[in-house]
């Protein structure tokens, strides 16, 4: 009796997958889009700043956003 091999399919009839990016906008909710804004601040703030931060486990980006949102809300 034969034994019947499987081979597997063709190069390029791969099946389609979702990516890394629309998995996490899954999750996240789709990405805003962003405009990089580049200050220079004192040392001695940036410090505070990275400090409070890494003791908080917030991303500097994260909590530099929420201290301008508050400051400049939307409609006004």
């Amino acid at each position: 009796m034969p034994r019947v091999v499987d081979w597997g399919t063709k190069p390029g009839t791969k099946k389609k997958t979702a990516s890394a990016a629309s998995l996490d906008s899954l999750v996240t909710g789709p990405k805003k889009r962003t405009k990089r804004l580049n200050a220079e601040i004192p040392a001695d703030l940036h410090t505070r700043i990275k400090t409070q931060c890494a003791a908080d486990g917030k991303d500097m980006t994260e909590a530099l956003i929420e201290i301008l949102e508050a400051r400049f809300p939307k409609g006004r």
